[in-house]
């Protein structure tokens, strides 16, 4: 019996092949929805969260919001 060769797939080999099998089984949306689980990101997300929101009320995001969710249905 002849045993075959390895072969061999560069890292950015894998990531094509690895996008597009997420991409057809996902579409495009949902391929990059699944990348972003998996993102490191940087800095403290926790602390410019609460900078960032410091000012904004409860009432502030219903404003912003209810408007967008009511163009929906």
């Amino acid at each position: 019996m002849r045993m075959k060769r390895a072969h061999y797939k560069t890292p950015e080999q894998i990531v094509a092949e690895g996008f597009a099998v997420l991409v057809k089984g996902l579409g495009p949306g949902g391929a990059l929805e699944f990348l972003h689980q998996y993102e490191t990101g940087q800095g403290d997300y926790t602390k410019e969260r609460k900078h960032i929101l410091r000012n904004v009320t409860l009432a502030d995001l219903k404003k912003r919001l209810l408007p967008t969710t009511r163009r929906r249905f």
